[in-house]
């Protein structure tokens, strides 16, 4: 095979390269060795150059424009802020009697970082405070400068540590919320805090106004924790809160919590509440409830409480103000507005005749009944005087759906009073193209409506106010520390709800249902016209549906004197036991309300054509009046003043209640400062203590009934 050939010189051979010879350096000179130290010398300054001009430009950015960012970092390495609250503004009630003041009180705290013994230590502060060893053993050995060990202890426990000297346990200084009327308007009132903020009430709506600013002051703290202040406290007095005056009167309020504590316990009811409204100005006089709630024992009560739950005991929560937070049915109160409606509208007329179907009337597929059945036909001023279901329900098809919301909301249901209380409900007023034929004739009656007892209460005050719907009023002004006026609070108008024929007319015929034959004679009062109105309202079954049968709202509402209205007062029990209806349970409650405020406040007695049949009932009880007893002072025996004595008796004998009703027996039990428990119905056969015995006031007392002849009418109360 043939040899290719691939390039030209492939037989020859390659010729070798040739190798360069190396130049010869030339001697370094005295001129290039300064040259090269000058370069080096101009490189690393242009080096040095950019580094500062890089430093500059880093600090120019970080003073120029994160300045303060930096600035606040520093200040919370070494700077700290003494933040101090400011005395707390006082609450007065319209006479500025003080009803919630601040007071200067003992803190407990320690340094955990000077504890030497936290064992020892945390073993003697258990039993002098009252407190968990093991937890104040964590407390003591925290990693921290500070720590709480006891916020506002008693004088006799401050002692006590000051005593021990133990080292890290030391004692500060704060202010502390006191209440000196104690359980009076507790629940208006509401609590503060640890903190000093307003947890409940008025210190929790009013918070802003009543907690004031709070102190400053810098101090330097060095890294071994030692403290120096860089500046002084300002004073006090520059950002001290601000005072309330409320329109409550405390004698009032003292009187309503008082006669209504005692309808609560005779009737061994769950809860109750009172409300006295100045019915020309929409002023709240007075607020009560029953539980009591004393904000001083906050913390106690609430551990009482959750003690009763865990035991199966139903309790409300007694530091709400169920005044304007619960809602309810009001039941037969309702009443008066759907006449009035009518009234209004040219319907009716007290003088119109009305027929009650014999006390049974069908709507629908549901058929509703009267207490009273009536075969013939009565006045629309009997409708109110019997509280009439039959009645209502006629007088509400004739208003229709529309007319009949339209007036109800007007009267202010079914919408917040604003009164500028936190909790402040609405209640429930369903829009009337929702009302089908039976939900018309339920709410004609106060069924299937919800409203809060300050509602009411208002809504009844503008029937007192010859039509005129006020809003109501809690807060009377503000006041700075030194109890000058700030701001006032004036009463306000919101609308007119009815003419003031219509207004006086209603209240004319609420006259008849305190007369003897009516169905709340319990609240009729001597000296004064009453003009009232008594329900007994079912509770919704929540559970079942429906309502129960054995749980009821009995409330009394009424103004007075009827004649020139100056006071609309409400009384509501819930679930009392035994008698339920609201002229047996509420009414001596709200008589005894009424007829004391009406006196305190100087109100002229209500003289007329009443005063024969006063005189009567005076000298039928207590013989002839004194001589020099004269107006309103001749139905008190002894010449003695009207005025409630608020002391009680250290003991009380037991009268004799044989043979009388139950209305008459428990009101007699009242005025002899007993409660009293009753045992079927008819008259008394028998009581379970002895006529005579002595025994300590507010002693329960059963009394024992059997059906017996009617002695007359006894007002009974109407079914919903």
């Amino acid at each position: 095979m043939a040899t290719k050939i691939t390039g030209r010189a492939t037989n020859k051979k390659l010729a070798p390269k040739k190798k360069k010879k190396p130049r010869k350096k030339r001697p370094t000179t005295a001129v290039d060795t300064e040259l090269m130290m000058l370069r080096r010398m101009r490189l690393v300054g242009t080096l040095l150059a950019m580094c500062i001009l890089s430093v500059l430009c880093t600090c120019i950015y970080l003073q120029g424009c994160e300045s303060e960012a930096f600035l606040e970092e520093a200040e919370r390495n070494y700077l700290r802020k003494l933040r101090l609250d400011t005395q707390r503004g006082d609450i007065f009630d319209r006479n500025m009697e003080a009803l919630a003041s601040s007071v200067e009180v003992d803190t407990i705290y320690a340094n955990p970082r000077k504890v030497d013994d936290p064992v020892e230590s945390a073993e003697q502060l258990a039993e002098a405070l009252s407190l968990d060893a093991e937890s104040l053993m964590r407390r003591l050995t925290a990693h921290s400068h500070f720590r709480y060990l006891k916020r506002q202890v008693t004088a006799e426990e401050a002692e006590k540590i000051k005593t021990m000297d133990l080292a890290g346990i030391m004692i500060s200084r704060e202010a502390k919320r006191f209440y000196p009327k104690k359980e009076l308007a507790g629940q208006l009132l509401g609590v503060v805090g640890f903190d000093s903020r307003g947890q409940e009430g008025l210190e929790a709506t009013y918070d802003t106004y009543l907690r004031g600013g709070e102190l400053e002051a810098r101090y330097h703290r060095d890294a071994r924790g030692r403290y120096a202040m860089l500046e002084a406290l300002p004073p006090i007095e520059t950002r001290a809160g601000h005072s309330l005056q409320l329109t409550i009167d405390e004698k009032i309020q003292a009187v309503a919590e008082r006669e209504l504590e005692r309808a609560a316990l005779s009737s061994l009811a769950l809860s109750g509440v009172a409300i006295v409204m100045d019915v020309k100005t929409g002023d709240v006089l007075a607020m009560a409830h029953y539980p009591r709630f004393n904000p001083n024992r906050y913390r106690e009560q609430i551990a009482e409480d959750h003690t009763l739950r865990q035991a199966g005991k139903r309790i409300v929560q007694r530091f709400r103000n169920r005044c304007i937070t619960d809602q309810f049915e009001p039941g037969s109160t309702f009443k008066v507005f759907t006449v009035a409606a009518g009234i209004e509208e040219g319907l009716i007329e007290l003088e119109d005749k009305l027929d009650l179907e014999g006390g049974r009337y069908r709507v629908g597929r549901k058929t509703i009944s009267d207490t009273h059945r009536f075969k013939e036909k009565r006045s629309i001023e009997d409708v109110i005087k019997y509280s009439s279901n039959i009645g209502c329900i006629k007088i509400g098809q004739m208003l229709g759906r529309e007319r009949l919301h339209t007036y109800l909301k007007s009267f202010g249901f079914g919408s917040r009073t604003q009164v500028g209380l936190a909790g402040d409900a609405a209640g429930l007023l369903r829009p009337p193209k929702t009302w089908a034929e039976i939900t018309l004739a339920n709410i004609a009656f106060g069924q299937g409506v919800a409203v809060t007892g300050l509602q009411l209460v208002t809504a009844l005050a503008a029937l007192g106010n010859d039509g005129v719907l006020m809003r109501p009023r809690v807060l009377m002004a503000e006041l700075d520390s030194d109890r000058a006026v700030l701001r006032s609070f004036a009463p306000e108008r919101v609308r007119r709800v009815v003419s003031a024929r219509t207004a006086r007319k209603v209240v004319q015929a609420m006259k008849g249902v305190v007369e003897h034959d009516g169905t709340g004679p319990l609240g009729w009062i001597y000296d004064y016209e009453v003009a009232g109105k008594t329900g007994t309202a079912q509770k919704p079954d929540n559970i079942a549906g429906g309502y129960a049968e054995d749980r009821w709202i009995a409330s009394f509402v009424g103004l007075a004197p009827a004649d020139r209205p100056k006071l609309a007062v409400l009384v509501a029990i819930d679930e009392p036991q035994g008698q339920y209806y609201g002229g047996v349970v509420a009414a001596p409650a709200y008589k005894a309300i009424t007829e004391w405020t009406l006196n305190y406040l100087g109100v002229p007695p209500s003289y007329g054509s009443r005063e024969a049949v006063r005189r009567e009932t005076v000298i039928k009880h207590y013989g002839q009046p004194h001589p020099s007893a004269e107006g309103a002072y001749y139905d008190w025996p002894n010449n003695k003043q009207p005025g409630v004595d608020l002391e009680e008796p250290v003991t009380v004998g037991v009268p004799e209640f044989t043979d009388l009703a139950a209305r008459e027996a428990v009101r007699l039990a009242h005025q002899s400062y007993l409660s009293v428990d009753v045992d079927g119905t008819g008259r008394v056969v028998g009581q379970s203590l002895s006529p005579g015995t002595m025994t300590a006031p507010w002693t329960r007392v059963t009394i024992y009934l059997k059906p017996g002849p009617a002695l007359g009418p006894q007002g009974g109360e109407d079914k919903p």
